[in-house]
């Protein structure tokens, strides 16, 4: 996932250092002790250079957040192997940025953070 679309990376106080930063007070246990995160057959840095990959953990979270929020990490991790990190950001950068304000948008949240105008991006769910 790109880190600075998460609450966590965005919020002011206690600002989580990303997945792949330290594991700090401020990083959720959660994050800390998550098996993708911690997977030992992971090699490098992202999932994709694994042979298992996509795993059934990574498919799972990939659904989970399709669902939510209308986001995919397997087609991030995809764009991540074929085009380099800098090209993802940049693209992650466009795509999630506000057109009231400029702010990063956040991927858990409808609204922006800094001027509180709806995010297109994110999905409504009608309660059931």
């Amino acid at each position: 996932m790109n880190c600075t679309l998460c609450l966590g990376y965005q919020r002011e106080k206690n600002r989580c250092p990303g997945c792949l930063g330290p594991d700090t007070k401020e990083k959720p246990k959660h994050c800390i002790t998550c098996a993708i995160k911690n997977c030992e057959k992971r090699v490098g840095t992202y999932c994709y250079a694994c042979e298992a990959y996509p795993c059934t953990r990574l498919k799972r979270l990939d659904k989970r957040y399709r669902l939510k929020y209308g986001m995919s990490m397997l087609e991030n991790l995809d764009k991540l192997k074929d085009e380099g990190s800098d090209v993802f950001m940049a693209s992650e950068d466009e795509k999630w940025i506000c057109s009231s304000c400029g702010a990063a948008l956040c991927v858990h949240r409808e609204r922006c953070l800094s001027c509180g105008k709806p995010n297109p991006r994110f999905i409504i769910h009608a309660k059931a």
